[in-house]
């Protein structure tokens, strides 16, 4: 999904999902938009659950035969999340954190909680369940005892300077973290994590996002980029880095020639670009590709190099040596790097207990899927579904894994006094009117599923009894009638003298969503609605219609339909809060990038129920509350849900886990990669 349409100037949308640490990202960018999720809270809390709240301990292995490696492929330059800021930024490519990186993440480093396979959340380098302290603005986390691949003990100031350094707002956008305002180490293996208020999504977005580090480790990295770059001007850099951007996007583009002399300016910064990560489709050289990615290395030194403090190492962080060579308390420790890939090996050390496999080699690999039917690779993450295809067809030793998506697109009505879709009998009949998985196949082509909410499906916080209507034009045409509306000769219903006409308002510049538009349309007909998609221009939508009071592009009307979309997470916060009336757009909260509730729809049961699923640490019960708002919101139908995106794993038969096969039906399949194996044919 392209950047989120209610948030774009807040953040970019990741198209991270499950497999081994494809949530990485995603998990950041929920952090990024939680500062406005809760309303004052008065439950007094208790210590948080989940479905699985204790270290997992490995049992005891099968006696099977297992190779001593495991490969995962990748497409150098294919992005989780394009433009965001986070750590290990392994294979930049064309900028932004890439497959690799968050696989090399999670392998490597160590949160205080982890992600389970439903997106609950699990003790990590946590010593059991950290525990809100009084009123819940204090959490208290003692950590295990435990040491970084380098020998040095994790220790609670670790925890508190990583945590620092993510607060920055050089790092990433301002309450990134939620609530969180400071942490504290209370003493050697204990620090408090400092709340402006109760807020439950620490443990669900906060305490699994932010990978610790060594501190001296860092610093040291951090001095070793200051002593490289001392001779540098922050102001020649942005100058160059413009002069790159230029040149590059001519007619004929200009990038050969400045090819070695930016090599040899990354070398001196402390940066590596391979250049066989650079490639045209015919393998050769891509000399655009790397001056492009080379002047976003070459503008993040200029902004690092004017900066002090932690705000400087926040900003220097993706060029640090210590990123892209990082030593984390993962299962797997770093120990070579180069052209052909990353190579790791189970870390004896872990805390954990000592992986399954002793190997992990990264490798890149072209889109046409070979590595994995020959073998040379056991799996591909976020394969395009024409190679998912492909390789389904062409072996049955490879398993096609289709997984939920962030980014989640609904019809938002304008609920508004006096606006058309204000009447919920005609709301009602328009989800009547359509055929949504019909729909969904159409337009989006099989790398999407139809939803009925906004939360992730299969995630613990899911409601997979949410009411799934059928296509029932006779029914909804009663609604209609019963209502109020008379059919005219045309076949359209109108009242008072109103035709029930409307224009669904959609990005221009995104086929599949005009194509659902239509097709809503043209449906809707069926129902004696005149309804028409409304092509616009993304500025146009950001200029006006996300403005208060909602106009229509070049109108002064309010609109009534608006075809968008959003980024939804494991923990439903953000996904519901837009829905919150303390998020209506007005007069004074006029920008609907930041006031989500464009379509001034207000349910003070729901409100009750959102404010009671943030005043509590207990998962079970946010579970529980957050799937009754889910019902509320499918029976005042403010959005239609349409779809979810998909995208695919590609997983060779072989691959296990090593306590038996693989549950390839849940959401984050692998969320233990230190329990995979791969095992050997028996002789």
């Amino acid at each position: 999904m392209d950047a989120s349409d209610r948030r774009v100037a807040r953040a970019s949308a990741p198209s991270a999902r499950g497999g081994v640490g494809g949530f990485v990202a995603a998990a950041v960018l929920l952090a990024c938009m939680l500062s406005g999720c809760g309303s004052q809270q008065t439950v007094t809390p208790g210590p948080p659950t989940s479905p699985v709240s204790t270290h997992v301990a490995p049992t005891a292995s099968p006696a099977h035969a297992h190779a001593d490696t495991l490969r995962f492929g990748f497409v150098p330059g294919v992005h989780v999340a394009p433009g965001m800021t986070a750590p290990s930024d392994f294979r930049q490519a064309t900028g932004g954190i890439t497959i690799a990186q968050v696989t090399l993440s999670t392998l490597v480093s160590g949160t205080l909680y982890r992600f389970d396979a439903r997106y609950g959340v699990v003790p990590d380098l946590a010593d059991g369940p950290c525990q809100p302290q009084g009123d819940g603005s204090i959490v208290r986390c003692h950590l295990v005892a435990t040491t970084f691949h380098d020998g040095s003990p994790l220790t609670a100031d670790d925890v508190a300077y990583t945590y620092g350094v993510w607060l920055r707002p050089t790092f990433i956008a301002p309450g990134a973290l939620g609530k969180l305002s400071e942490v504290r180490a209370v003493d050697t293996r204990t620090v408090d994590f400092v709340l402006t208020g109760l807020d439950p999504t620490l443990f669900t977005a906060a305490l699994p996002a932010v990978y610790i580090v060594p501190r001296h480790a860092l610093e040291t990295s951090f001095a070793a980029f200051v002593t490289g770059t001392r001779n540098l001007d922050s102001a020649d850099l942005a100058k160059l880095a413009d002069t790159i951007a230029d040149e590059a996007t001519r007619d004929p583009p200009v990038c050969s020639p400045r090819v070695e002399a930016l090599a040899a300016l990354l070398a001196k910064i402390g940066v590596t670009l391979y250049r066989e990560d650079y490639l045209t489709a015919t393998n050769a050289f891509d000399a655009c590709a790397y001056v492009q990615a080379a002047s976003g290395v070459i503008r993040q030194t200029g902004i690092a190099l004017g900066l002090s403090g932690l705000d400087a190492v926040a900003a220097a962080w993706q060029l640090l040596s210590f990123d892209w060579h990082p030593v984390g308390t993962g299962p797997y420790r770093l120990t070579s790097e180069d052209a052909t890939g990353v190579h790791l090996e189970a870390w004896p050390g872990y805390h954990g207990g000592v992986a399954a496999t002793r190997f992990v080699d990264l490798v890149p690999m072209t889109a046409d899927g070979s590595g994995l039917l020959d073998g040379s690779v056991d799996v591909l993450q976020f394969a395009d579904l024409a190679l998912a295809s492909r390789a389904a067809a062409a072996s049955t030793e490879v398993r096609v894994v289709t997984l939920p998506d962030v980014g989640f697109y609904g019809l938002t009505f304008n609920v508004r006094a006096g606006r058309l879709f204000a009447d919920l009998d005609l709301r009602r009949a328009l989800q009547l009117c359509i055929d949504l998985p019909r729909d969904v196949d159409t337009a989006i082509g099989g790398s999407a599923s139809p939803v009925y909410g906004p939360v992730l499906p299969g995630s613990w916080a899911d409601d997979p009894a949410l009411p799934r209507p059928a296509r029932d034009t006779t029914a909804a045409r009663k609604l209609i009638e019963d209502a109020g509306w008379q059919p005219r000769a045309d076949g359209i219903y109108a009242k008072d003298g109103i035709r029930l006409r409307a224009d669904i308002v959609v990005r221009a510049n995104r086929a599949e969503r005009v194509k659902m538009a239509d097709l809503i349309a043209l449906q809707a007909r069926d129902c004696g609605m005149d309804l028409h998609s409304r092509p616009t221009s993304w500025d146009d939508i950001l200029g006006q219609l996300f403005q208060y009071p909602h106009n229509l592009p070049g109108t002064n009307t309010p609109f009534d339909l608006y075809l968008g979309g959003w980024a939804t997470f494991p923990d439903p916060a953000v996904a519901l809060s837009q829905f919150a009336s303390a998020s209506i757009t007005d007069e004074r909260h006029a920008d609907a990038t930041v006031f989500s509730n464009l379509m001034g729809f207000s349910d003070p049961a729901f409100d009750r129920l959102l404010k009671a699923a943030s005043s509590t640490y207990d998962m079970a019960e946010r579970g529980r509350i957050s799937r009754e708002a889910q019902q509320e919101l499918a029976a005042q139908l403010p959005m239609l849900f349409l779809w979810a995106s998909t995208s695919t794993d590609l997983v060779r038969s072989a691959v296990a886990t090593a306590d038996g096969p693989l549950d390839l039906g849940v959401p984050h399949w692998a969320w233990q990669p230190e329990r995979l194996v791969v095992e050997e044919p028996e002789p």
